[in-house]
């Protein structure tokens, strides 16, 4: 058989197949990257701050339906308005002052400096010429506005659309019974703003309850990516290295769309901004997770081929369904490892 061909020579492998599609997704990532529209919502995502737990916790307390919330100026400049009536979100924000200069007459002698002495230029071994760190006196109360209580001009959104319909017969089924195959326990639930979510501390795949089936298949073939592709080990520095991170997001996503669009479901809609957020539209990330994705793909797909083979999987883990409590609507839905939070919009 003449290589990169099917088992009957008349058309391309399997293997090959994944190449193109990966080799697609690659061209459509770059093609948006490089669009007017993606830029446009880059600049607009850039006002937005990254809110720390803390002030996260006091907005969902006032307002547990915001999902992008700013200052007034920040709005105006965004060519939106706060709605009069709105009444502000109140959150805290540090008060900071510079070190006190210190004079020269009251500067201790060289000879008291030690190894540390100030040089000629004013500066000692390990210093620099930057303005000195401000120091922490306190904080104060701001109020924010959430998009709901301002008009205008519409945001530019490169937000992933979530997938809508029905999913492939057996699909969700297949992959649930291969999550829990790899020892992972599957709950339908909230997932704090995200579609879905893997602990690999506690085994456990949750996916969110309120998704169309489609959506919710995809996002458990992301959540088995992320397995596969053996992140928990490959990618230790996940929660502490926004590019690790990135690179894990990356993978687990072009994974999902390899395995769905071998089963038949669409999903360029949602992949191709997920991914180029996560990449920063940069396709060279795409490009070096190449290997791995390609391989934990083809592992997949041939699994679900091997079931379809002997009929309908029953799936190897009991699902557990959490009731959802909180609003699950977010601006740009990340699936990701146990802390879901957008590199994009800061608020999760």
């Amino acid at each position: 058989m003449a290589p990169g061909t099917g088992a009957r020579g008349d058309g391309p492998s399997a293997e090959d197949k994944l190449t193109a599609l990966h080799a697609q997704l690659m061209s459509a990532v770059e093609a948006l990257a490089s669009s007017d529209e993606w830029m446009q919502m880059l600049r607009a995502a850039a006002r937005f701050p990254t809110y720390s737990p803390s002030n996260v916790l006091l907005i969902n307390a006032q307002r547990s339906t915001a999902t992008r919330v700013a200052g007034f100026r920040t709005w105006t400049q965004l060519g939106r308005h706060v709605v009069k009536g709105e009444k502000g979100i109140a959150i805290l924000t540090p008060c900071t002052y510079g070190p006190r200069a210190t004079s020269a007459e009251n500067a201790p002698p060289a000879h008291a400096r030690g190894s540390d002495a100030v040089g000629a230029d004013g500066l000692g071994p390990g210093d620099t010429d930057q303005a000195p760190r401000r120091v922490l006196a306190g904080f104060r109360i701001v109020h924010v506005f959430d998009l709901s209580q301002t008009d205008g001009k519409p945001l530019p959104d490169g937000a992933p659309a979530l997938l809508q319909g029905a999913a492939p017969a057996h699909l969700w089924d297949t992959l649930a019974s291969l999550t829990g195959d790899a020892g992972y326990g599957l709950e339908r639930g909230d997932c704090a703003g995200a579609n879905g979510s893997t602990s690999f501390a506690t085994r456990t795949v949750r996916v969110r309850a309120d998704v169309a089936p489609a959506q919710a298949a995809k996002t458990l073939a992301h959540e088995l990516g992320h397995i596969r592709a053996d992140h928990e080990h490959r990618l230790v520095d996940y929660h502490q290295d926004a590019l690790c991170r990135g690179r894990a997001e990356v993978e687990a996503e072009s994974i999902a769309y390899l395995v769905a669009t071998g089963a038949g479901m669409d999903t360029t809609g949602y992949t191709v901004p997920y991914v180029a957020g996560w990449a920063g539209g940069d396709p060279q990330v795409l490009r070096e997770s190449a290997t791995q994705v390609l391989t934990v793909a083809r592992g997949i797909v041939a699994d679900l081929e091997a079931a379809s083979g002997m009929g309908e999987r029953t799936p190897a883990v009991t699902l557990s369904v959490v009731p959802v409590t909180t609003s699950t609507h977010h601006p740009y839905p990340a699936e990701v490892p146990t802390h879901p939070q957008n590199p994009v919009f800061g608020l999760r």
